[in-house]
Parts: C-alpha cells; structure tokens; sequence
C-alpha cells in the first residue's frame, strides 16, 4: 500500500511540474509578437506550413502567416513600427 500511495505522489507531483511548462503560454502570439521573435515565427511557420489542414487553421498559425506577409510587403522594421503606432 505505501509503493502505491508513494508511486501515485510521485506520478502526481511530475504531472504537476508538466502542467505549469503548458500553462506558462495559453495564449496565441501576437502578429507583432512574431516580427519581435524571428526564430519563434520561423518554427512555428514551419509547424503550420507542414500541416496547412490541421494546426494550419488555429489562430497562432493565422497570425504567423500574417506576420510573414508583412515582412515580405513591408520588411521587419517597418511591418514592427506599423503595428505599434
């Protein structure tokens, strides 16, 4: 009974130190999030660009597709300035 109720301590305090990694960004990141991140929107392009019909649709990938359309009308200094002015 201990290694059982010592096993289900441990399984939950790793489940507990998992869940705070996920939770720490719930939210999508921002078009101008993206043009500030360079390395952050080139992976996750790559994400959305490898499966256009799946994570393809959700909102981080809407607005990754959407920063790198500014960067190529605008360039990253300029398409950052439009954004925050």
């Amino acid at each position: 009974m201990r290694v059982l109720v010592l096993g289900l301590s441990v399984l939950l305090g790793l489940t507990a130190c998992d869940g705070s990694d996920r939770s720490a960004r719930t939210e999508s990141r921002t078009v101008l999030e993206f043009l500030e991140d360079p390395q952050g929107l080139e992976e996750t392009w790559g994400r959305c660009r490898n499966d256009p019909g799946g994570i393809g649709q959700n909102v981080e990938c809407r607005n990754a597709g959407a920063a790198k359309e500014r960067l190529m009308m605008l360039g990253r200094e300029r398409a950052i300035r439009s954004l925050r002015g």
